[in-house]
Protein backbone atom coordinates (compact mmCIF):
# COMPACT_ATOMS: atom_id res chain seq x y z
CA UNK A 1 0.00 0.00 0.00
CA UNK A 2 1.21 3.15 -1.35
CA UNK A 3 1.86 6.03 2.13
CA UNK A 4 -0.32 8.09 0.75
CA UNK A 5 -2.89 5.40 0.91
CA UNK A 6 -1.86 4.04 4.51
CA UNK A 7 -1.55 7.69 5.41
CA UNK A 8 -5.15 7.98 4.73
CA UNK A 9 -6.59 4.73 5.95
CA UNK A 10 -4.98 5.95 9.43
CA UNK A 11 -6.87 9.09 9.23
CA UNK A 12 -10.49 7.17 9.61
CA UNK A 13 -9.02 5.77 12.72
CA UNK A 14 -9.78 7.73 16.06
CA UNK A 15 -7.93 10.06 17.04
CA UNK A 16 -5.51 10.30 14.49
CA UNK A 17 -5.13 13.90 13.04
CA UNK A 18 -3.30 15.07 10.21
CA UNK A 19 -0.57 17.62 11.26
CA UNK A 20 2.63 18.50 9.97
CA UNK A 21 6.95 18.27 11.57
CA UNK A 22 9.56 20.07 9.77
CA UNK A 23 7.57 21.18 7.06
CA UNK A 24 6.07 17.94 6.02
CA UNK A 25 2.71 16.17 6.55
CA UNK A 26 2.64 13.30 9.30
CA UNK A 27 0.35 11.59 11.18
CA UNK A 28 -0.58 11.77 15.01
CA UNK A 29 -2.61 9.54 17.61
CA UNK A 30 -3.42 12.12 20.51
CA UNK A 31 -1.13 14.85 19.65
CA UNK A 32 2.16 11.59 19.60
CA UNK A 33 4.16 11.60 16.11
CA UNK A 34 3.09 8.05 14.35
CA UNK A 35 5.23 8.68 10.96
CA UNK A 36 5.48 10.56 7.83
CA UNK A 37 7.26 10.50 4.68
CA UNK A 38 10.85 11.68 4.33
CA UNK A 39 11.16 13.35 1.07
CA UNK A 40 15.09 13.89 2.24
CA UNK A 41 15.42 10.39 3.25
CA UNK A 42 13.17 8.56 0.26
CA UNK A 43 12.03 6.87 3.51
CA UNK A 44 8.81 7.02 6.01
CA UNK A 45 10.09 7.64 9.15
CA UNK A 46 7.68 5.84 12.04
CA UNK A 47 7.98 6.08 16.00
CA UNK A 48 8.09 2.49 17.63
CA UNK A 49 9.93 1.59 21.00
CA UNK A 50 13.77 1.38 20.69
CA UNK A 51 14.08 -2.38 21.05
CA UNK A 52 11.78 -2.68 17.83
CA UNK A 53 14.30 -0.02 16.29
CA UNK A 54 17.02 -1.83 16.63
CA UNK A 55 15.47 -4.75 15.03
CA UNK A 56 13.61 -3.23 12.28
CA UNK A 57 17.60 -2.17 11.68
CA UNK A 58 18.97 -5.79 12.18
CA UNK A 59 16.62 -7.19 9.76
CA UNK A 60 17.69 -4.92 7.40
CA UNK A 61 14.15 -3.41 7.33
CA UNK A 62 15.24 0.19 7.61
CA UNK A 63 18.09 2.59 9.14
CA UNK A 64 18.46 4.73 11.95
CA UNK A 65 16.95 8.20 11.76
CA UNK A 66 19.93 10.54 12.67
CA UNK A 67 18.81 13.98 11.77
CA UNK A 68 20.92 16.82 13.33
CA UNK A 69 23.86 13.82 14.12
CA UNK A 70 21.72 12.73 17.02
CA UNK A 71 20.31 9.42 16.68
CA UNK A 72 17.09 9.48 17.58
CA UNK A 73 16.35 6.14 19.20
CA UNK A 74 12.45 6.05 18.81
CA UNK A 75 12.48 6.86 14.88
CA UNK A 76 13.92 4.61 12.08
CA UNK A 77 13.37 5.26 8.64
CA UNK A 78 11.78 2.57 6.13
CA UNK A 79 12.98 3.17 2.55
CA UNK A 80 10.56 3.04 -0.38
CA UNK A 81 11.50 -0.01 -1.45
CA UNK A 82 9.84 -1.46 1.71
CA UNK A 83 6.40 0.70 0.33
CA UNK A 84 4.25 -2.38 0.72
CA UNK A 85 4.43 -2.65 4.29
CA UNK A 86 4.11 1.04 5.15
CA UNK A 87 0.65 0.28 5.82
CA UNK A 88 1.60 -1.98 8.64
CA UNK A 89 4.42 -0.23 9.77
CA UNK A 90 2.20 2.97 10.38
CA UNK A 91 -0.15 0.43 11.82
CA UNK A 92 2.47 -0.44 14.36
CA UNK A 93 3.48 3.28 14.90
CA UNK A 94 0.26 3.78 15.95
CA UNK A 95 -0.47 0.69 18.41
CA UNK A 96 3.07 1.84 20.48
CA UNK A 97 1.29 6.02 20.71
CA UNK A 98 -1.53 4.04 21.95
CA UNK A 99 0.38 1.67 24.50
CA UNK A 100 2.19 4.91 25.31
CA UNK A 101 -1.11 6.71 25.98
CA UNK A 102 -2.27 3.46 28.52
CA UNK A 103 1.02 4.16 30.49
Amino acid sequence: MSYQEAFNRLLAEEDVESSTMMKTPCLRFKGEFLGMFFDKEDALIIKVSPQRVNQIIELELGREFNFTKKRFKEWVLIPSEQEEQFDRFLTEALNYAKGKQKQ
